[in-house]
C-alpha cells in the first residue's frame, strides 16, 4: 500500500519520548534496514514495510518488558 512504511515511521517516531528515543530510533533504524529520509509517502515497497512493522513490533515488546516478540 503506498504510503504505509511512511505512516509506520510516523506513528512510532511520534510514540518516542525521553532520553531513549534517539537511541529507540537508531535500533529501528538497523532492524529495519531503512534510511528515514528515503521513506517518503509515495513509496510503495512492501518489503519494506513488513521489516518495519517487525521491527516496530520487537522494539515495542522490549518497552512493555518482553523480550520474546520474535
Amino acid at each position: 500500500m503506498r504510503g504505509k512504511a511512511h505512516a509506520l515511521l510516523a506513528e512510532f517516531r511520534a510514540s518516542l519520548s525521553g532520553v531513549g528515543a534517539p537511541f529507540l530510533m537508531s535500533r529501528l533504524i538497523l532492524m529495519a534496514r531503512i534510511i528515514p529520509e528515503q521513506v517518503t509517502p509515495d513509496l510503495d515497497d512492501p518489503a519494506l514495510e513488513k521489516r518495519l512493522a517487525e521491527a516496530i513490533a520487537v522494539l515495542q515488546a522490549e518497552r512493555r518488558g518482553g523480550r520474546s516478540a520474535k
